[in-house]
């Protein structure tokens, strides 16, 4: 029993001195934590990034609200960062922006909009995003958008919107010709050729049964033309895919649709306004393919009382039996290179910022669309898009590393080719790859 004290006696002093000094202990642990903190928040870089931007129209007719919104948000969340925006709404915004993107450091903006008209940026001083943003950012965003931003596996730009290509329908002229609706919320090709000649047996003279812009800076025809299976660019392999059986069908069904319907006798040379003029002013066209943003046109025709009613439709089914949504306007920003790594870190953030899926719920004031997988009800409650948004879709948009003007131009020239009878599908379709080859 004595022999326990001595080790009874220990254990209290032990325990005494715990009491005494443990309290002390825990709070310089948490001074140092609070300070390595502190000094971990100081040593964040702080500053002005530049960027400079094109007009992207919200709903309300903004031009550059939307983008000041998220600039605002990221600057509330990271005190002692502010963007500078530079708003170029001139009619040489492509010529500004090249010379932007050339410029010495210097004179150069951190961030740029990748593409302006269509048209990449030189991608000779833009800072590759791979060592900048995370992997799980990267997995978050649809492969194929990220394709339209990728050469040689190098990322040279965020992607964060995408437009899309629907049909649209005036259906105050179906029933002043007692033809009824699509039932369905979405077709294949033949429903497609069906609807088209009911309509065709009740129209009057001077009604056009279909319409589409073909033209630089719009892909309106392009989900017909990929219907089949066919694909512009195969980045696997590294080559064009124009000449291919699925890519034919694509441009015969067009060539049908010409044949069916009753077009302008211009139809594929038409400048876009007189395109545009005849259904939304004239009220002649029946159907326009066109881009998804253009309902928002509608809508603000209705409210000055020059409107009408319309439907909004996915383009018809092919034989891949899924409607394609074809992005040719793609929105993306671009980092510059430059010396000051921590800032680069910083600018990388932002751009991580704006695919967010918080962020990314904010391009329903564009009309625009998310380029994050995760963003799957971002119009559930808008009745002009949810039904035709939530359908699955084939996504394409134009491979980055491309003139893609040249392209545009070369492919606009073989589908006028088809429509004037010059070519047939497969000749087009032939020499197209020839030429981009």
């Amino acid at each position: 029993m004595g022999e326990k004290r001595p080790f009874t006696l220990f254990l209290c002093v032990i325990l005494l001195l715990y009491l005494l000094m443990g309290p002390m202990f825990l709070r310089s642990i948490d001074r140092e934590n609070f300070f390595q903190e502190e000094k971990e928040e100081e040593s964040k870089w702080q500053g002005v990034i530049t960027i400079w931007d094109i007009p992207r129209t919200t709903i309300s007719g903004s031009t550059f609200g939307w983008i000041k919104s998220r600039i605002s948000e990221f600057e509330k969340e990271n005190p002692g960062v502010y963007i500078e925006l530079r708003e170029l709404n001139y009619e040489n915004n492509k010529e500004i922006i090249q010379d932007g993107a050339l410029a010495e450091q210097k004179n150069r903006p951190d961030i740029l909009p990748l593409f302006v008209e269509g048209e990449p940026i030189s991608l000779k001083n833009v800072e590759p995003l791979e060592n900048w943003i995370s992997k799980d950012t990267v997995k978050k965003l649809r492969p194929e958008f990220l394709q339209g931003v990728t050469d040689q596996n190098k990322i040279y730009g965020m992607p964060f919107a995408a437009s899309g290509n629907v049909m649209l329908i005036n259906t105050d002229l179906l029933q002043d010709m007692g033809v009824s609706s699509p039932k369905s919320k979405e077709w294949t090709y033949e429903e497609f050729i069906n609807f088209i000649e009911k309509i065709e047996k009740v129209k009057k003279e001077e009604v056009l049964t279909f319409d589409a812009y073909v033209g630089e800076g719009d892909g309106s025809l392009m989900p017909i033309l990929l219907s089949d299976g066919g694909k512009i660019y195969h980045q696997e392999e590294q080559r064009f895919g124009f000449y291919q059986p699925e890519m034919v069908s694509g441009f015969q069904k067009l060539l049908n649709i010409k044949q069916k319907a009753t077009i302008h006798k211009e139809f594929g040379f038409r400048k876009k306004n007189d395109v545009y003029h005849d259904f939304y002013e004239n009220q002649k066209t029946v159907i326009l393919a066109v881009d998804s943003k253009e309902i928002y046109t509608i809508e603000r025709l209705k409210k000055q009382d020059k409107g009408f009613s319309y439907e909004v439709m996915p383009f018809p089914k092919g034989s891949i039996d899924i409607p394609i949504w074809y992005s040719h306007n793609l929105s993306a920003y671009a980092m510059m290179k430059q010396e000051d790594l921590e800032k680069q870190k910083v600018i990388g953030e932002f751009l991580e910022f704006l695919v967010q899926e918080e962020t990314q719920q904010s391009l329903s004031s564009l009309g625009a669309f998310p380029i994050n997988e995760n963003v799957n009800h971002l119009y559930d409650e808008d009745p002009l898009v949810k039904d035709w948004f939530k359908i699955g879709y084939d996504y394409q948009t134009y491979p980055l590393p491309f003139k893609r003007k040249k392209m545009e131009k070369q492919m606009i020239e073989s589908i006028q080719s088809i429509l004037t009878g010059k070519s047939t599908p497969t000749q087009a379709c032939k020499e197209l790859q020839m030429q981009l080859e």
